[in-house]
């Protein structure tokens, strides 16, 4: 009877382990694929081939002049840049309000092999108008 007991106890243990060992893979997993830093127009460049159609994204300056916005297809295209590289992006959806010429930018995508960045999501940082005044 000890037997019984003992083997339906360590049944429970390698059971609760075993639950255990998934949760933590599905939370590692899960964290691993939304830790995604973002890389300068630059250093993509310097990436080469091996940047196309890989996730990523590219922070940066919205090129002054650049925006192309058509409200009616909702195409959106513009240039992201850092000091040295200019990239143009490509997104179709809605346009965050706080987006425009000179603005800080996070672009969520892929880069095409034709050069193009295709972007699925806009984060532009907002302008300081809405952070807190300075304290007299």
């Amino acid at each position: 009877m000890v037997t019984k007991f003992s083997g339906g106890k360590t049944k429970f243990l390698v059971g609760g382990v075993l639950i255990a060992g998934v949760i933590g893979y599905l939370i590692y997993t899960g964290l691993r694929d939304t830790q995604m830093y973002y890389l300068t127009p630059s250093e993509v460049v310097e990436m080469g081939e091996e940047a196309y159609n890989e996730g990523m994204r590219i922070g940066g300056i919205v090129a002054d002049g650049s925006i192309d916005w058509d409200p009616q297809t909702l195409l959106l295209e513009f240039r992201v840049e850092d000091d040295d590289v200019s990239l143009p992006v490509f997104y179709k959806g809605v346009v965050p309000d706080a987006f425009e010429n000179g603005v800080e930018i996070v672009v969520e995508g892929k880069l095409t092999a034709a050069g193009v960045f295709e972007a699925t999501l806009l984060l532009p940082k907002c302008p300081s108008k809405y952070e807190a005044a300075p304290s007299p």
